[in-house]
């Protein structure tokens, strides 16, 4: 049995934890098939049709767009887990960047996503909050005039927009960029102790919410949900505060169908999860 999981590039190397891929195939005799890529791309793809099981979106936005169209089973998902952004700066970082205002500088190469990539969505409100309050003389949070229209001078600087978060690593990583806006997911593990990290401070940073959900079309239903409760399981959720990912927004689903579908599954440790969700 082959079950098809569509997953955010971000999620990479939790999904394909060695230990758990091979545990979750060799107790359900499955084979799981990932496709890797950006969320809106793999939305995109789902929405024309391309078979799948399970959806990982790095935004759970697409999960909403899923349910609005029906094509999620029993019209729920859940929000598993999430991530905030950071800046990333290779090991050597020749353009001795040290502070977020840096960003502005003349000749700074910088790497993002695209506006309509979760990663790329989330740099630019992560931009627009430093207008609205550090550039912003009307607001108590303003930091002087290096801050103003501090978006747009970032964006002259910006002189790529890749479609997934691991091109941006991997671009910082060789020294392609300067640095680059990422996850902080990927710049803890892709880049392990390679990398070098400006953190962004939660006023101006963005929650990732990343939300799960078995697909109507789904021809494995009770393979995808057991897939979909391992995620929301404590182990799980272990895995992937082991790939820098912080703890789920809610178990809870967005549809009370969801629980009995849960439930009705033969599986002792999904009907326990739905039960600690009640």
């Amino acid at each position: 049995m082959e079950l098809r999981v569509f997953v955010a590039a971000s999620l990479a190397n939790a999904v394909k934890d060695s230990s758990t891929l091979e545990a979750f195939e060799g107790e359900n005799s499955a084979k799981v098939l990932f496709n890797l890529g950006g969320s809106d791309a793999l939305y995109q793809q789902i929405y024309s049709g391309s078979p799948a099981d399970v959806f990982m979106a790095a935004d759970s936005v697409w999960l909403q767009r899923l349910e609005q169209n029906g094509l999620l089973h029993n019209d729920h998902y859940w929000n598993f887990t999430t991530n905030v952004l950071v800046v990333i700066l290779p090991p050597d970082n020749p353009k001795n960047i040290t502070s977020l205002l840096d960003l502005t500088k003349q000749g700074v190469r910088i790497a993002v996503a695209g506006w309509t990539v979760p990663v790329g969505k989330y740099t630019n409100i992560t931009l627009t909050k430093i207008d609205a309050t550090w550039g912003n003389k009307a607001n108590s949070h303003y930091k002087g005039a290096p801050w103003e229209n501090y978006r747009q001078r970032v964006i002259e600087n910006i002189i790529t927009y890749e479609t997934n978060v691991e091109q941006i690593v991997t671009k910082v990583l060789t020294d392609t960029v300067d640095t680059g806006f990422a996850y902080m997911s990927d710049a803890t593990f892709l880049g392990q102790t390679k990398l070098k990290q400006i953190q962004i401070p939660s006023d101006v940073n963005v929650q990732a919410k990343y939300g799960i959900g078995v697909l109507k079309e789904s021809t494995h239903y009770d393979l995808a949900t057991k897939y979909v409760n391992f995620w929301l399981s404590q182990e799980g959720q272990s895995v992937l505060a082991k790939y820098g990912f912080g703890a789920g927004i809610s178990t809870t689903p967005t549809s009370p169908n969801a629980e009995i579908a849960i439930e009705q599954l033969p599986s002792s440790r999904l009907v326990n999860l739905a039960m600690r969700n009640r």
